[in-house]
């Protein structure tokens, strides 16, 4: 039999101190609580200064092309600091200024380089506009009248697809192919383009009320003496007071 008066000893209690656990609990984990500190720090530090470094290359890079003046300093622009957007800017004005210099190959490369550096900058319709330019200028009309397509198809939004679609009616028509060419300068006409809107506000506006509509180009050009009438008529559908078209001289 146990005595009464023997000494009971309990077994160990549960730790209520809430500092205790703490202490437990940063000695258990503080490497890790450090580590995560110290890439969140080290994180932050290097965004931060990636940020600077940006803006600081696109500060540089559009100093360059703002003094930049022919082909060998967009083309500076361009390898010094790719990726940016006065890299972009650079890249249409050096395929520009290589097609005036009469070099549409090396046009075509600077145009299809910004469509593959820059496939979501706003200019990319123009860029692939100017593709099908150079195309038709050294007579691969084939080819531009399938870029032409592509551009309306891909940017119908963009202010290149109503020039787009002109310039391939502009083909269709050297081709005789009258009818195909009308639904092409529908297209230009009517399209979605920001430019054709552009017009069609004006038009609804009243803006063409009593104006003098003028017509002129290659398309013009081409047309029989009867097309160009019918055209200039068209005018009083404008609310135009007249219309006149400079086109080749007819004896």
């Amino acid at each position: 039999m146990s005595n009464p008066e023997t000494p009971v000893f309990q077994g160990p209690q549960p730790i209520d101190d809430s500092s205790l656990k703490w202490e437990l609990f940063w000695e258990k984990n503080k490497a890790a609580i450090l580590g995560g500190i110290a890439l969140l720090v080290v994180g932050g530090i290097g965004a931060g200064a990636w940020f600077v470094y940006s803006n600081l290359c696109n500060a540089a890079a559009q100093k360059l092309l703002a003094d930049a003046t022919g082909i060998e300093q967009y083309e500076a622009v361009v390898a010094q600091y790719p990726g940016t957007m006065p890299a972009a800017d650079a890249l249409m004005r050096l395929a520009a200024a290589q097609r005036a210099a009469g070099d549409l190959e090396k046009s075509t490369a600077s145009f299809q380089k910004f469509l593959e550096k820059f496939p979501a900058h706003q200019l990319a319709g123009g860029a692939l506009l100017g593709v099908g330019q150079n195309q038709d200028a050294a007579g691969k009309t084939d080819a531009a009248v399938a870029t032409y397509q592509q551009v309306v198809t891909q940017y119908p939004q963009s202010y290149a697809a109503p020039f787009a679609a002109y310039s391939e009616g502009e083909i269709l028509l050297r081709r005789f192919q009258r009818e195909e060419a009308r639904r092409s300068f529908r297209i230009a006409m009517y399209g979605s383009g920001q430019l054709t809107r552009k017009a069609r506000e004006d038009l609804r506006a009243g803006l063409g009320l009593g104006k003098v509509f003028e017509f002129c180009g290659s398309a013009v050009r081409a047309m029989s003496i009867d097309e160009r009438a019918t055209l200039t008529n068209m005018t009083a559908e404008l609310g135009g007071l007249t219309g006149i078209e400079i086109g080749r001289a007819h004896v």
